[in-house]
């Protein structure tokens, strides 16, 4: 893969995105596709910030930063289609982006290698474990992109919440979820025992926080976990949450974990 390669892309992913638009027919939409828009900009922008931390190869990198690109391509038409981002609700949105570069023959210029790590990237950047039979070089790359889109979307639900909302809802974010009181203590064992919860677990906005803030178990590189740290990621989100001894205690093993693998 090469510069060239990835300004094509840059191209095709303009055009493809501009498409969806209403041209200001529909704000609603419109706000929903921008923000995805960003959101895939942004995870590329974190990809290579990440890589370079790494100091990985110039080519590996020139993958990475595809595969920012690209990874919620689904996204765009899933919500054409269903008017929602929730995957329970319509269909997998990586597995309709898989889909969409494959029926595109975008990646047709590349290597069998580099077409199979960006559609594997893709297909497996929203799943709940990383199959662990997969060849080292792929997890790598599944790695390095869930790392930077996690990134992105804890920096879009906290801009949300204190920042562009005001607190206000709404449900593109929100995927509908109740703001009720009470947490799951299904997600909270899963943070005790140190690993991520899955989404079946949410039912109400607290647990949707607190599943986020159980996403430092599922976390890669050690850049990633010092940039987590230097946004104050986890205190912003936990503010959002009742302030219960149970909640302070879980909040700060999460803490813990976090300073201990920036070091």
């Amino acid at each position: 893969m090469n510069r060239d390669h990835v300004r094509y892309f840059q191209s095709w992913f303009n055009d493809y995105v501009s498409d969806f638009y209403s041209k200001g027919q529909d704000p609603e939409k419109d706000w929903a596709i921008q923000l995805k828009e960003e959101h895939s900009r942004k995870v590329r922008e974190e990809i290579i910030l990440i890589s370079h931390r790494l100091k990985l190869s110039e080519n590996d990198m020139l993958i990475a930063e595809v595969l920012g690109l690209f990874h919620d391509i689904g996204r765009f038409y899933q919500y054409e289609k269903y008017r929602t981002f929730r995957d329970d609700l319509s269909e997998d949105h990586a597995k309709i982006g898989a889909r969409i570069i494959a029926n595109s023959h975008i990646l047709k210029g590349l290597t069998e290698v580099e077409k199979n790590l960006t559609t594997k990237g893709i297909l497996y950047h929203n799943i709940h474990k990383l199959p662990e039979n997969k060849d080292p070089r792929c997890l790598f790359f599944c790695k390095l992109l869930r790392d930077a889109d996690k990134l992105d979307i804890w920096r879009v639900i906290i801009n949300y919440y204190y920042k562009e909302q005001d607190h206000n809802h709404n449900s593109v974010l929100e995927l509908g979820l109740p703001d009720t009181s009470g947490y799951s203590t299904t997600i909270l064992n899963d943070i005790y025992a140190g690993q991520t919860s899955s989404s079946s677990a949410i039912k109400n906005l607290n647990d949707f926080r607190l599943l986020q803030i159980g996403w430092v178990y599922d976390i890669n590189f050690y850049p990633t976990f010092q940039e987590i740290k230097k946004r104050n990621y986890i205190d912003e989100i936990a503010s959002t949450l009742p302030e219960t001894q149970e909640l302070k205690k879980v909040i700060k093993i999460v803490e813990n974990y976090l300073t201990l693998n920036s070091i």
